[in-house]
């Protein structure tokens, strides 16, 4: 027999775990597009920072 409250509980709770894995999903990728860009940044750094360096390796 179909039971109507039983399936919106359960389809709301499916909803309810892809919301958290969305959200773990876009923490981690921001998490990790800041840290390329740290690192980016710290590697510009160092490069203008050394004296007569190159800007292209040979």
């Amino acid at each position: 027999m179909f039971k109507t409250w039983r399936w919106t509980r359960i389809s709301n709770e499916r909803a309810v775990a892809n919301a958290r894995a969305a959200a773990v999903d876009c923490s981690r990728r921001r998490l990790e597009r800041a840290e390329v860009d740290r690192y980016l940044t710290q590697r510009a750094l160092a490069r203008a920072a050394a004296p007569g360096a190159a800007q292209h390796p040979a």
